[in-house]
């Protein structure tokens, strides 16, 4: 599909996934004065949406669907029809859903840590849970009916958020639409019947898990069988047995009969809760984005830039009303009924949008792009989340959140050294571009930072389990030397403090360590402040020395050319008195010459800026000259410019070679001695930094 492409009052950007249903989309959400806000939208493909009974099912469902207002489930904004193609809007997040992090996972042979498993797994069942509390018009408690992988959304900021809500499966198995593999997670009966009740979520979370922690996926056989035999995946290669509270988890979620499995969601996220917070585990959402950053990392650069541009970007072409097509005889556009939508939202729904709620499906996997950062390995970054001890929910907080400052101010000046200023127009060559010795500095000191920071994690729980073993042995000494039984409560409460001033002592330490890191910060700004200043006034220093030094040389060839003109035009000796010069007759300022009319004289470059180059000509690695002619007026300003010969594609080199040329400041031409006006002809050239 083209860039951008007009879809109802919304821009479709860029296919971000593929599902069984349709594509995926990152999209703008136009209002009267432009952007209002970058969603996602999932295009129905045609198969879904002439199928009148599941559209029609889909739509009974859509009332309850929008009304799902939880913090792990995906808010829809929007529902309905454009021409011939059902949609579905909600809100953008910056993530992957969970099947695609497994794929990831099972490509380059590392596993999910246990506990990002079970924080996903809670809060999918936090999710549903909510869910199931809620009823139809027809009194029938409401359930997800397909979760599968690709239902899970993970944020690069570790939120998790369930989507695809509807009437699954018995019309989806009807309609015959999805692949086959997303039936894999659904719960016996509803494969046989197609009937299915909130007992089958749990199921279905029961399969996810699974897969989350021994990497296989269900097959078809009977996943409640194979939990006893089942391996946690390890990133060494050898498959540990899954320990036996996990073990209870899927026994209990697996069984084929739904009478035997947990009653209730509740019971099963209560369970997955009580062995998340055992103390083996680091359940927190910072770890799990820490794990994505450093799964995704340039991933989640390349969308960051992608976003930033199509939230600057310009969206006028787009508003324009155009007629609307004409209905199909067998069409009937019905308006948004706005019962559907929730109550803060009844305002929005617009005429031709009739309501949808669906439910995505697997995405067809795509090449992977190969990790080749310098930083944490995928198999590093699991490793070391795998199994730790617990800790106070957030206690690393502060020192990533200051390491997270130093390390955007760091790419923040950096970029501008690298990005910041392109050549200017002259006949100079342009200086290699490379980043400052500050800037490559403070990536170093921001390496060290985080080996200091693992350092310090890695000596908290040490200092942890040495202060319990301590109190441990200080408990049985005592009562060795009574003559007396341990007594386990004492030892358990003897511990317990012990782990708590070896915690707070270490995080003493984490605060120290973060206020050290904020006064380096501001160094390093101010650091990168003063060389950011120094080299914009070397800049316009050259700048001002090549245009005076342009100026001298222009001024000593029109003296030149005078006086050449002026030896040839001497009279020879005559009684007659000389024939006066000749002039032109009507010249006024603000005529419009030609460059190669006799008498004149071009302009003279005062200020040029540097062209910016374009965001997407670097994601493209687009480079090239522009020529163009402008047409500098008796003031010395660009009043005109076209391209005469550009560069091919969307990379947007045109576009800023014109926004460049604008700005520029010229001495007029002038045609005997008066300022005129000429087209002239100018280079513009873009190069990527080496």
């Amino acid at each position: 599909m083209p860039r951008r492409e007009k879809f109802g009052k919304l821009v479709l950007l860029e296919e971000t996934e593929s599902t069984g249903l349709g594509p995926e989309y990152r999209a703008a959400k136009l209002g009267t004065a432009g952007l209002e806000k970058i969603v996602t939208i999932l295009r129905l493909k045609p198969a879904i949406s002439d199928h009148l009974d599941l559209a029609r099912a889909l739509m009974d469902q859509a009332k309850v669907a929008a009304q799902l207002q939880n913090p792990n489930v995906v808010k829809i904004l929007g529902i309905g029809k454009v021409e011939q193609s059902y949609y579905i809007s909600h809100e953008h997040l910056e993530g992957k859903s969970l099947g695609v992090i497994l794929d990831r996972c099972r490509q380059e042979s590392f596993p999910l840590a246990v506990e990002h498993a079970l924080l996903v797994a809670s809060k999918v069942a936090s999710a549903l849970e909510y869910a199931h509390g809620r009823r139809n018009d027809a009194g029938a408690r409401y359930f997800h009916g397909l979760l599968t992988p690709w239902c899970v959304l993970v944020s690069y900021e570790g939120e998790v958020r369930v989507k695809g809500f509807g009437p699954w499966p018995s019309h989806i198995l009807e309609a015959g639409v999805l692949p086959a593999e997303d039936f894999r997670y659904l719960a016996p009966e509803q494969t046989s019947s197609g009937a299915g009740d909130p007992r089958s979520d749990i199921y279905s979370l029961g399969a996810v898990l699974y897969e989350a922690l021994t990497g296989q996926g269900p097959d078809g056989s009977d996943l409640g069988a194979r939990v006893a035999g089942a391996k946690l995946m390890s990133p060494t290669g050898e498959d540990a047995q899954l320990p036996k509270p996990l073990a209870e988890i899927l026994r209990k979620s697996l069984a084929a009969d739904p009478g035997a499995r947990y009653p209730e969601m509740q019971d099963m996220r209560k369970g997955i809760d009580t062995l998340l917070f055992s103390g083996d585990f680091s359940p927190t959402t910072f770890n799990l984005a820490f794990f994505m950053h450093s799964l995704y990392r340039e991933d989640i650069e390349r969308e960051a830039r992608a976003l930033q541009e199509d939230q600057h970007a310009s969206y006028a072409e787009f508003l324009t009303e155009e007629p609307r097509p004409e209905a199909p005889p067998n069409t009937k556009t019905e308006p948004i009924d706005p019962r559907l939508l929730p109550p803060h939202r009844a305002a929005e729904a617009a005429p031709p949008e009739p309501p949808l709620p669906l439910a995505p499906s697997r995405p067809h996997p795509a090449p992977l792009p190969h990790e080749s950062s310098p930083g944490l390995t995928s198999k590093e970054a699991a490793a070391g989340f795998t199994f730790h001890r617990g800790e106070k929910k957030g206690s690393k907080t502060l020192l990533y959140v200051g390491l997270g400052a130093v390390l955007v101010l760091v790419l923040a000046g950096s970029g501008y050294y690298v990005l910041g200023r392109a050549a200017p127009p002259a006949p100079t060559a342009p200086p290699v571009t490379t980043l400052s010795p500050a800037a490559a500095a403070a990536i170093e000191r921001v390496k060290e930072l985080e080996e200091k920071l693992a350092a310090l994690e890695k000596e908290k729980a040490e200092a942890q389990t040495k202060a319990a073993d301590d109190a441990k042995k200080k408990i049985e000494s005592q009562a060795a030397a009574r003559g007396q039984q341990v007594d386990e409560v004492a030892l358990q409460r003897a511990q317990e403090e012990a782990r708590r001033k070896a915690r707070d002592e270490q995080e003493r330490r984490q605060r120290e360590e973060l206020r050290r890191l904020a006064e380096q910060k501001k160094a390093e700004e101010d650091r990168l402040a003063e060389e950011r200043r120094r080299t914009e006034e070397a800049a316009k220093a050259a700048d001002a020395t090549r245009a005076a030094e342009a100026a001298r040389a222009e001024q000593a060839r029109l003296e030149a050319e005078r006086a050449a003109q002026a030896a040839a035009a001497a009279p020879p000796p005559t009684t007659q008195p000389p024939a006066p010069p000749a002039t032109l007759a009507g010249i006024k300022p603000g005529t419009l010459v030609n460059l190669s009319d006799p008498g004149v004289i071009p302009p003279v470059v005062e200020r040029a800026p540097a062209p910016l180059y374009p965001p997407i000509a670097l994601r493209q690695r687009a480079e090239g000259a522009v020529e163009l002619n402008v047409l500098v007026d008796e003031k010395g300003t660009v009043v005109d410019a076209q391209v005469v010969q550009g560069q091919p594609g969307r990379s947007g080199l045109n576009e800023a070679a014109l926004d460049s040329v604008k700005k520029r400041r010229y001495r007029p031409a002038t045609k005997d001695g008066v300022p005129v006006k000429v087209w002239m002809s100018v280079r513009v050239r873009f190069e990527l930094p080496k």
